[in-house]
């Protein structure tokens, strides 16, 4: 396995797996491959980082047997259409232009954006760094089984997005959740939301100030969830390019953010971060990652260290550095 491909060869391996396993739990090994392989990890620890990943994985039998699915949007949200919409991103990507196979997906997936704990959206934008043809269906195929849309309202209020989570975050510090994974309580908080009629959705949005609010969200709570609001904001940078319209898509990935923080049951105080100045030298913490075995760590320093060469916001060196502390 020449070091050049080594990468592809294992995320075409990876890709004979289902992505859930356990019960619902998203598998990660194609996204910290991913990672580890941009932040320069050489092709043992890939290598050794996908044989020891894959012992809960279930392997996918072959698609000879499986009929496509037709129309895209006729089974949205069925994870037992997996293989079905396999087989019809694979021939999708066969016949048509990556471009073009994006851009007529997207628009139906965007109100989903919230699949497997945002997993489906982070796969695929992983996929497209990485530029593997076979891995790119898989995300797509994923995304797609697993699309979760909570059905809430368009209606607009000029509040921030501050005062909107502080106005309904005691729904989900006093919601009494039933047992589950994230995308359980997500459903639920969602339904609450739902029947409520609650007004969500800020009049004016953008990718700024979307970025601005999970870094701060995440630096203040330091949770799970949480965390998974930071990569998958930088997932939807990865993406943006194969959308037309950046305003779904932000008022989309806003809505599933906000349903995750109140999933956790967490309060929300709008405290105000004075980062200050620093040397945000990131190769020591890169250099941990890439000794690391826990796949959500690697993620983080890697959309992290991604996001602040974009932005050079601080306080992406900081919660990289937190994990180790």
């Amino acid at each position: 396995m020449e070091d050049s491909n080594t990468l592809d060869t294992l995320l075409e391996r990876a890709g004979k797996y289902y992505p859930i396993h356990s019960g619902g739990l998203a598998t990660h090994v194609p996204m910290v491959l991913t990672a580890l392989k941009a932040l320069g990890a050489p092709k043992s620890k890939l290598v050794k980082t996908f044989n020891q990943s894959i012992d809960n994985l279930e392997k996918i039998d072959n698609l000879d047997n499986v009929t496509a699915i037709d129309v895209m949007e006729s089974e949205l949200g069925n994870s037992k259409s997996y293989l079905r919409y396999l087989k019809y991103f694979q021939s999708q990507l066969e016949n048509c232009s990556l471009q073009e196979v994006l851009n007529k997906a997207l628009p139906k997936l965007l109100p989903g954006i919230a699949a497997s704990a945002f997993h489906g959206l982070i796969r695929l934008a992983f996929a497209i760094e990485a530029n593997c043809k076979s891995e790119i269906a898989v995300a797509l195929a994923y995304w797609s089984a697993e699309f979760q849309s909570f059905g809430l309202g368009e209606e607009t209020t000029d509040e921030s997005l501050e005062d909107i989570l502080i106005r309904l975050s005691p729904l989900g510090e006093n919601f009494d959740f039933s047992p589950g994974i994230i995308v359980d309580r997500m459903s639920e908080i969602g339904g609450l939301l739902r029947s409520r009629n609650e007004i969500v959705q800020p009049k004016i949005i953008d990718l700024e100030t979307l970025r601005a609010f999970v870094l701060k969200i995440f630096y203040l709570q330091n949770d799970f969830t949480l965390l998974h609001t930071v990569t998958g904001c930088h997932a939807l940078s990865v993406i943006l390019p194969y959308i037309e319209s950046e305003e779904l898509a932000l008022k989309e990935l806003w809505k599933a953010i906000l349903v995750g923080y109140l999933s956790t049951g967490l309060k929300f105080e709008n405290v105000e971060i004075e980062a200050g100045s620093c040397d945000c030298d990131f190769s020591p913490i890169i250099a941990k990652a890439l000794n690391a075995d826990d796949a959500h760590i690697i993620k983080l320093i890697y959309s992290s260290y991604r996001e602040y060469q974009k932005t050079y916001n601080p306080l992406y060196f900081f919660i990289a550095k937190r994990v180790f502390l």
